[in-house]
């Protein structure tokens, strides 16, 4: 199962992790963990690369994780949520399709 933790400040999205594997296919062929790492690292792309905002990041198989830097002023905290909330959104929907495959959680950084 991928388990999905979003990190939180005040309510507000200022990161994530995304841990696990869906186990839906052989290595290589998983469509779901597929699906799942399309949607993370393009958030991380429209984080760093399109909003140019600094963030920790790192990318690898079955951990993957992204978090805003501590001194992100609100206005870009607000732009970032909403990469992490169309994220989140589109992974919800992979979810509804494939129940079993992934589950959410939230904490307060």
């Amino acid at each position: 199962m991928i388990t999905v933790t979003v990190l939180r400040e005040r309510e507000k999205p200022v990161g994530f992790t995304v841990t696990g594997h869906a186990e839906q296919g052989a290595y290589g062929e998983d469509l779901v963990c597929a699906a799942v790492s399309a949607l993370v690292q393009t958030a991380v792309l429209g984080v760093t690369e399109v909003l140019k905002l600094n963030a920790g990041v790192s990318l690898k198989e079955g951990d993957s994780a992204c978090i805003l830097d501590r001194d992100t002023s609100e206005e870009d905290l607000n732009r970032a949520a909403i990469v992490f909330e169309t994220m989140l959104a589109g992974l919800r929907s992979i979810q509804a399709s494939y129940p079993k495959t992934l589950k959410f959680r939230s904490k307060e950084v």
